[in-house]
């Protein structure tokens, strides 16, 4: 029986230097951003049809609602998976908790200005803002005082040891020798991101050592936006 927990973090903010990491433990497997929120969505939207009015088998439903995590990960190896996704939105953490009573998050927190920059270094969008919309409830799972632990993203890179072993105490699961420099870029079940299908490269990785890639925000991020987001950090500690 295979055991699944969350991780909800920021784009660029280490989910996948998490994941290149602990995916080494091949009883774990940290996912790339997930496609079940979508699916068990699309799912509870069935309940709209005509046709389901027409004969409305709800448990039967229900049942492919509640193996959804079962079914998908039927053929991963590992033991413990570790989805990673925005959870923590009042809809999807309430259909989540339908499904696992009492989840276990794991919240990778970088600065939000930091993250931000990090895209407009890639992305280099016309409208910044348009990211600015993206930005995850993480909050919400600290307002609703879900069962969760905090990893920083500069601890993390400061002292990757340290974080991965604070998961896996969290997450009551044996400790691993993991290899943090010239270690392999980020795969789960087999499977690596095919950035060639987006217009830029979101998850390449330094591979050889884990470090801090320092740079000025206010190189990349316009002053309306460094003062409409200065404070949402605050916010999500609060």
């Amino acid at each position: 029986m295979k055991a699944y927990y969350f991780l909800s973090g920021l784009p660029r903010s280490g989910n996948t230097l998490l994941g290149a990491v602990l995916n080494q433990n091949p009883k774990i497997n940290l996912t790339s951003n997930t496609i079940l929120t979508d699916v068990l969505y699309q799912l509870l939207l069935i309940k709209d049809y005509e046709i389901y009015k027409n004969f409305p088998d709800e448990k039967s439903l229900n049942n492919i609602i509640k193996n959804t995590f079962n079914n998908y990960y039927k053929d991963w190896k590992a033991n413990s998976i570790i989805d990673r996704g925005v959870w923590g939105t009042p809809d999807n953490l309430k259909l989540l908790k339908s499904i696992i009573k009492k989840p276990k998050f794991i919240i990778l927190y970088r600065p939000v200005l930091e993250c931000l920059a990090s895209f407009v270094k890639i992305e280099k969008p016309i409208n910044v803002e348009t990211r600015c919309n993206e930005l995850w409830s993480i909050k919400n799972l600290i307002k609703e005082k879900e069962d969760h632990i905090i990893i920083n993203y500069s601890e993390l890179v400061s002292n990757p040891l340290k974080q991965i072993n604070k998961i896996y105490s969290y997450l009551n699961i044996d400790s691993f020798e993991h290899k943090l420099k010239d270690f392999n870029i980020f795969s789960a079940n087999n499977i690596k991101y095919k950035d060639s299908v987006l217009p830029f490269d979101l998850h390449t990785i330094r591979t050889n050592k884990i470090e801090l890639n320092k740079y000025k925000i206010e190189n990349y991020l316009p002053t309306n936006i460094i003062n409409q987001y200065s404070n949402i950090d605050i916010l999500w500690q609060t």
